[in-house]
């Protein structure tokens, strides 16, 4: 190995040249090393990561990696402050990662700031399409989906080898077609969301399928994450993303949208590093979702209640402007003595959830559960998109906060003579709730399927 040249002279960890692949594998056969490495004793170090999955519609997003810089200040007999500069620790950051909000597309967000999910099915019980049976040209079809379309799950078991099926029917009112092939015994869900099925089938197999449809499912509800971002010239992977804060802003005149901040373990740039001109991405292709779309802020519905009464029962239509959701959940990283700049662990904190409301003032009754520091149920559901009605039920795509709150201190009703009406702009924190079992709950309502994971 060459002798280390005085820039590199403070580690061979600093010296060393990372290539982030432009590919993802899922196997890998061999290595094949150029001769300069081999025959100069090089050693190679193979790490690996996870590849991009969903596309997200994101409308910011900022990173940087930091690394602080030390340099005594010494009796040396110079005049100059700096004579030996070291670099300290590697603190990637994402300062921005802003997005608006969609009832499927912006789950990540859950995973990141909130935690993995519980899921249920809407209905409860599953529309049976096709009724246990193995795999023929063509399947008996026991029911169509329900209006205005449902997802499929098909259950696999009895794995036979070259399992298949072809789904063909009309989804958002186009014709549509996809094979889901059958890897082995488990549970699969269609790509499409389906109004009608015009036939399922493929060829003969011992593979036994149940196939049920449903609108959606529900979570009641922190997981790391690999984040890839083009910059227009750069393509960077962030491995072992976490979050630390996170909003959703809800204005009454605008789009709803969501906020998170947090680190890295480090930021790379994915690729060879001496092409030049560089202005197209490396990260691997995804396609572009276009079966989602934002929701307004106006499309939300308010309960207050008492917190000795039942979360969701009595409207409110005296929250105006704006409402915020903001959760502070701390990490702590560490750097243990691994010899490299990169942090080694991170622990999770507790989280704090706060919340920032306007109200349009025609009465006390608010400022009176203020002024007696009483704990109350706030409800807020963003409502989207028509999934289906069970049992009686409408369902919507979106996400429904149940915040058990106190006022934090402070009420902040005040008139203004350039505006028709007083207002008040307070500032609430959660607590727990015994009946919630947190202090929060985040519901939310999509067609994602289980099988979504960061």
């Amino acid at each position: 190995m060459p002798a280390p040249t005085p820039q590199q002279l403070q580690s061979p960890q600093l010296a060393t040249f990372e290539y982030e692949s432009m590919n993802l594998y899922t196997a890998i056969t061999n290595f094949q090393c150029s001769a300069p490495l081999v025959t100069g004793g090089g050693v190679l170090v193979v790490k690996q990561c996870q590849g991009g999955k969903f596309n997200i519609p994101d409308t910011a997003f900022k990173s940087g990696r930091k690394v602080p810089t030390h340099s005594p200040n010494e009796h040396s007999g110079l005049m100059a402050r700096d004579k030996k500069i070291i670099a300290t620790v590697n603190e990637p950051d994402i300062g921005t990662w802003d997005s608006e909000f969609y009832g499927d597309l912006s789950l990540y967000w859950v995973y990141l700031m909130v935690g993995s999910p519980t899921w249920v099915t809407i209905p409860a019980a599953p529309l049976s399409v096709v009724a246990s049976a193995t795999i023929t040209a063509t399947m008996t079809i026991a029911n169509q989906p329900t209006a205005p379309g449902m997802k499929l799950i098909i259950v696999a078991s009895t794995w036979a080898s070259g399992a298949a099926i072809t789904i063909v029917g009309t989804s958002y009112g186009l014709p549509a077609t996809e094979v889901v092939t059958i890897g082995a015994n488990g549970t699969y869900y269609s790509a499409n969301v389906y109004s009608a099925i015009t036939s399922i089938g493929g060829t003969t197999n011992a593979t036994t399928l149940v196939i049920t449809g449903v609108f959606g499912w529900s979570e009641s509800t922190r997981q790391t994450a690999v984040v890839e971002h083009f910059d227009g010239s750069a393509s960077w992977v962030h491995p072992f993303t976490y979050t630390t804060d996170g909003e959703m802003t809800i204005p009454n005149k605008g789009e709803v949208k969501l906020s998170l901040k947090g680190g890295a373990q480090d930021k790379i740039p994915i690729g060879d590093r001496t092409t030049n001109p560089l202005n197209t991405s490396r990260i691997a292709s995804i396609g572009t979702p276009l079966a989602d779309m934002p929701v307004a802020g106006w499309q939300t519905q308010v309960w207050i209640d008492s917190i000795t009464g039942t979360a969701g029962a009595t409207i409110s239509s005296d929250v105006d402007e704006e409402i915020k959701v903001a959760i502070k959940a701390g990490v702590e990283p560490h750097w243990t003595f691994v010899n490299s700049q990169n942090l080694s662990r991170a622990y999770p904190q507790k989280p704090d959830c706060a919340v920032d409301v306007t109200y349009d003032i025609i009465n006390l009754l608010q400022f009176e559960q203020f002024r007696q520091n009483l704990k109350q149920y706030l409800v807020a559901q963003v409502i989207g998109e028509f999934l289906g009605i069970s049992a009686g039920t409408i369902y919507y795509k979106g996400w429904k906060w149940t915040l058990p709150v106190r006022y934090d201190g402070e009420y902040g009703q005040e008139g203004d003579p350039n505006k028709g009406n007083v207002s008040a702009k307070p500032k609430l924190t959660t607590e727990y709730d015994a009946a919630i079992g947190g202090s929060f709950k985040l519901e939310i309502f999509t067609r994602n399927p289980p099988s979504y994971n960061l």
